[in-house]
């Protein structure tokens, strides 16, 4: 038997199998009522691990079946006691699609997903091929105790959840329901932020470790910032429990602050921002500057040179005025160019950008990956190799010393990534783009929560590009990388070949990587701050909870809300962004 008709097998048997549970029961149906305030979610206990993912599962049967062509989006937070992996298989179990077995064949299999200790929102974006009517959550591989909490479903054009009791704050509905047979519980728990707090002060007191020995006056002030933090938070005390994530989110602030600073020489000037910029052809340059693009460059505006240059003249390693191409003789505009333009004019006058910039057309991300490079250059076209020469066939190598030279001057605040082309519909393209990431965090001693990966999308299909595809994978990247943001190419306008942006394109695809790194920065140094920038008209407010949740206009304004300290983000015409800390409707 096939491993697709032995999971068939299991989703027909599991269908026809199912039952509801809760701390009490009712004719199959939980009837426990939540009396106790605070937060609460869907608590699942596997005993052990199983051979197979499908092993263990619970289903969520939807009021109505969902519509055969439209298109759905799934976010739920999850966490569990230990590290596992989750994937989503909605079904119509009501399909006379049979298989062999006597199961329905109308089952869609999306996208798995890693699991930690700590929440973290995961997002499934799906066009429904079938009148699906189940959602099964698959989790066979884990053993031990699995969270879901604040669950929406929603179709395009809607805002209305499908998911019914989706925050877990009323009694548990029939809706849910576990296989029969399986070996597993569930229920409402309630869950408390004092764990989130325990957990914040636990890593804070590793960075403290680290930093031990920093003789930097920044870091000794970050330092002293950290400490008081911890104590405070060691006496914190609150019969909300809100209050907790409060508390915990100032400590990982005062731990972000000071661990920015391990490994950075007293050289380093802070208002010298460094950005790492690498991917394939869109990244390097395909676009030939015009005249427009060589005037009024800042010279607060650099580039590090990766390579050696003739024309313009320059040298591996030195800084010089960012005029194009940034990336290496011969290649054209970016959106490198158009980021540090904006970032400049947005920032004030004491803050210097710099990039740092190591980018090949036609490459997989494997080019970036050391373990494969040699073998993946060997076979392919002479003119691939020619680029490839240029970072004596190693870019990743190139890029990490480059960037290690750049420290010495300033201070590494992002990654930008333009990548993905040459690896459009690799399903396992996500978890290599997270092995590079990772790998330059390490080599160059950052932290994560300092210096986030900008991804920007692929040509729109509207605007005639061919691997338009990609796309979902970048979509999904912030489930696979939680400091991984998407820039999006909507209306970024195709050169005509279907691969590459016009220069327009690149102009309008750098700003909005500077808007998202702008947005960051922001929020890195209060969460309350507002980026510099010219008063103009008011775009839109949004709202967030302190673990980055973004909450619905409802749910803010609602009375009968919980109480709570939430983030309103105000953005403005000029991309401005301002954030103010507040209560629910202030």
């Amino acid at each position: 038997m096939t491993t697709t008709g032995i999971m068939m097998l299991f989703i027909m048997l599991f269908s026809a199998q199912t039952t509801f549970a809760g701390e009490q029961q009712t004719k199959g149906i939980a009837t426990r009522a939540v009396t106790d305030e605070g937060n609460h979610a869907l608590q699942i206990v596997t005993p052990q691990p199983q051979e197979n993912i499908w092993d263990w599962q619970m289903h969520y049967k939807l009021d109505a079946p969902m519509t055969k062509g439209s298109t759905y989006k799934l976010t739920m937070r999850i966490k569990g006691s230990g590290d596992g992996t989750l994937a989503l298989w909605p079904i119509d179990t009501a399909s006379s699609n049979k298989n062999q077995w006597g199961g329905s064949n109308d089952l869609q299999y999306l996208a798995a997903y890693d699991f930690s200790t700590s929440w973290k929102t995961y997002t499934w974006e799906f066009q429904a091929e079938f009148p699906l009517n189940e959602l099964d959550f698959v989790f066979g591989k884990y053993g031990g105790e699995l969270l879901f909490d604040d669950l929406s479903l929603t179709v395009a054009g809607s805002t209305e959840n499908l998911i019914v009791n989706a925050d877990f704050e009323s009694a548990l509905t029939p809706h849910w329901e576990k296989i029969s047979y399986q070996n597993i519980s569930f229920k409402i728990v309630s869950t408390s932020f004092k764990t989130d707090l325990a957990d914040a002060i636990s890593q804070a007191k590793k960075v403290l470790e680290e930093a031990a020995g920093l003789t930097r006056k920044e870091a000794v002030a970050a330092r002293e910032a950290l400490e008081t933090a911890i104590r405070e938070a060691e006496a914190f005390s609150s019969e909300n429990d809100a209050d907790y994530l409060v508390e915990a989110e100032k400590v990982k602030k005062a731990a972000a602050e000071l661990s920015q600073w391990i490994g950075v020489p007293d050289s380093a000037d802070p208002n010298f921002q460094i950005f790492l910029c690498f991917g394939q052809s869109n990244m390097e340059g395909n676009a030939r500057p015009e005249q427009q693009d060589y005037e009024n460059v800042p010279e607060r505006f650099k580039v590090m040179a990766a390579v050696n240059m003739t024309d313009p003249k320059r040298q591996q390693g030195e800084w010089y005025k960012a005029i194009p191409p940034l990336c290496r003789q011969g290649t054209g505009l970016s959106p490198a160019d158009y980021f540090g333009r904006t970032m400049v004019e947005r920032q004030g006058e004491e803050i210097t950008v710099g990039v740092v910039h190591v980018a090949v057309g036609g490459t997989s991300i494997k080019g970036f990956m050391e373990e494969y490079v040699e073998e993946y250059v060997a076979g392919e076209a002479d003119w691939f190799k020619n680029y490839m020469a240029a970072y004596d066939n190693n870019p990743f190598r190139r890029l990490v010393e480059t960037a290690r030279r750049a420290q010495n001057f300033g201070m590494i605040k992002g990654i930008l990534m333009h990548q993905g082309e040459t690896d459009n519909g690799n399903g396992e393209w996500p978890k290599m783009v997270k092995t590079v990431y990772e790998r330059i965090l390490n080599e160059l001693n950052l932290k994560a929560e300092n210096v986030p990966l900008l991804i920007g999308e692929m040509v729109q299909q509207d605007e005639g590009g061919y691997c338009w595809g990609q796309n979902v994978n970048i979509a999904n990247m912030p489930n696979v990388i939680p400091t991984s943001h998407v820039i999006s190419s909507k209306g970024c306008t195709c050169a005509g070949d279907g691969l590459h942006f016009t220069a327009e394109g690149y102009r309008i695809l750098g700003k909005r990587y500077a808007e998202k790194m702008l947005e960051i920065l922001s929020s890195q140094s209060s969460g309350i701050e507002t980026v510099a920038g010219e008063e103009s008209e008011l775009v839109c407010e949004d709202y967030y909870d302190l673990s980055g949740r973004k909450l619905s206009s409802c749910y803010v304004c609602s009375p009968s809300s919980p109480s709570a300290i939430i983030i309103k983000s105000i953005r403005f015409a000029d991309g401005t962004v301002k954030r103010v800390k507040v209560r629910n409707g202030k």
